[in-house]
């Protein structure tokens, strides 16, 4: 039985998430915002009432946010906190006012209204945004291993800074620079930075250099700061790390590298890594999207038009789930997103919905050549660049079912000539995350083992519920209801 109904359902709050709502909104279509979080403004703006209320250096970064969040008072706009999508069922009607062709069940996670909904509507907007792109090397699932995100995370939610002589970053890209300066800002300490870069990395992009800057000094110059606070300073930066493994028994306690021909071995507590972000095609993949393979940024992306439309009639993605862009892109791609749907459902007329429309895909265009700059200099690493011979058999893949290297080697191999079949002959994929975690790797690390391309390879394929789920949260375990009846 569907709960309740509206025009539109947004999946995911962040920037491009509360962009599309607020686009969807201004033109009087009800919305029912969705986000697992508990407060609105994804990662990028995590936790942003309290982070903005409290100033300081972390604050700078929530440029926007405070206007972001005032669509959650617009009486258009339904919010939804704490709330996991399982599973999005999509229908071929013709009739959308009378029998909507979009269904959302969502679990809600409140304390005081836990339980399964479903929402019907009349179209859908995927803004699932971005995750970071896991490293494989051996010994990243010890304790102490994480992602640069999930410092960031902890930071914005409860403030927590790493302290200690025992703090590595290891990777490279914008995030990691901005993290970097954040820790110190906020009086941690990093013993050491692994750049993953190459030597004369900077020299081979130069020639993208000069759109870059045209196309958006304002984000170019903020790059060159993050790049010379982060060599002022001080912590001990080894440039062009290979053979990175963590080293530990219950937990991680020490890291080995090589770098400039040498071997080197220091004392860590906390290893945070990364090497860019990929978009979140969990839920465009369950609803069997059509996607595309980009060799710039090694992942996968919803195919769209520039307006956010799908291969489903029905079916928007806005943000990142389109391609990495950065926060901003994703913004203006969500309120481009929202305008055309709302153009769809016949509430804004296409004079106007240009009108609107062209100054967001010029501000969006004009981007474009700096995103291409980030990604040359910033190239993701090969897969396996640190799980190379010997090192296979302690490389884990997928961690919810400890699949190695080795073992994913094996069964391509034994004939697995794709993800699915390898997932059929290791498991891998068939853990908790549901992929998540492995399922980019999976594909470059078939595709490379059988001199095929990622787009042919293909990915995992996406099944319900999208998160584990207790059969109870299902069931009325009410008093007064016969479960039987």
């Amino acid at each position: 039985m569907t709960d309740d109904t509206c025009d539109v359902i947004v999946i995911g709050a962040g920037p491009a998430g509360l962009a599309a709502a607020q686009s969807v909104a201004d033109q009087g279509l009800s919305v029912r915002l969705i986000d697992e979080q508990p407060t609105a403004g994804g990662q990028i703006w995590r936790n942003a009432a309290v982070v903005t209320r409290r100033g300081g250096p972390l604050a700078k970064s929530y440029g926007g946010a405070v206007a972001a969040l005032s669509v959650l008072r617009n009486d258009h706009v339904k919010h939804a906190t704490s709330a996991t999508v399982l599973e999005v069922a999509l229908s071929q009607t013709s009739d959308t006012a009378r029998d909507p062709p979009v269904c959302v069940t969502w679990l809600s996670a409140t304390q005081d209204a836990r339980g399964v909904r479903e929402t019907a509507a009349r179209a859908l907007i995927v803004a699932t945004g971005a995750m970071e792109r896991p490293v494989l090397f051996p010994g990243a699932t010890l304790p102490g291993v994480m992602g640069i995100g999930a410092v960031q995370s902890v930071l914005k939610q409860s403030g927590l800074v790493p302290t200690g002589d025992g703090v590595v970053l290891a990777g490279q890209g914008p995030l990691l620079m901005l993290t970097l300066g954040q820790i110190l800002a906020h009086g941690g300490s990093v013993a050491a930075v692994l750049d993953f870069g190459q030597s004369g990395r900077v020299a081979r992009t130069t020639s993208g250099l000069f759109p870059a800057l045209l196309s958006d000094p304002a984000i170019m110059a903020q790059g060159a700061a993050l790049l010379w606070r982060a060599r002022r300073s001080g912590v001990a930066w080894h440039r062009g790390v290979t053979g990175l493994r963590a080293i530990g028994k219950d937990g991680i306690e020490q890291i080995a590298f090589e770098t400039g021909g040498k071997t080197m071995q220091l004392t860590c507590s906390l290893l945070a890594v990364h090497d860019g972000v990929i978009p979140n095609t969990q839920l465009t993949r369950l609803l069997a999207l059509d996607h595309v393979w980009s060799n710039a940024q090694q992942a996968f992306a919803a195919r769209s038009t520039p307006e956010g439309a799908t291969s489903a009639p029905s079916v928007w993605v806005a943000g990142d789930g389109a391609g990495i862009a950065g926060a901003e892109v994703a913004r203006l791609r969500g309120a481009l997103s929202g305008l055309d749907v709302a153009r769809a459902l016949g509430a804004l007329g296409d004079p106007e919905f240009r009108t609107r429309a062209d100054p967001l895909k010029r501000h969006i265009s004009r981007r474009g050549p700096a995103r291409a700059f980030v990604d040359k200099l910033y190239a993701p690493l090969p897969v396996t660049a640190f799980s190379k011979d010997n090192a296979a058999a302690s490389t884990v893949v997928c961690r919810c079912e400890a699949v190695t290297l080795a073992r994913v080697h094996d069964a391509i191999r034994d004939g697995a000539t794709g993800p699915n079949r390898v997932k059929t002959f290791t498991r891998c994929g068939m853990g908790a995350c549901q992929g998540r975690m492995c399922g980019n790797a999976l594909t470059r690390i078939v595709a490379a083992a059988t001199r095929s391309a990622p787009q042919d390879a293909g990915a995992l394929r996406i099944r319900p519920p999208l998160k584990p789920t207790l059969i109870s949260d299902y069931l009325d375990l009410s008093p007064t209801h016969d479960p039987l009846s």
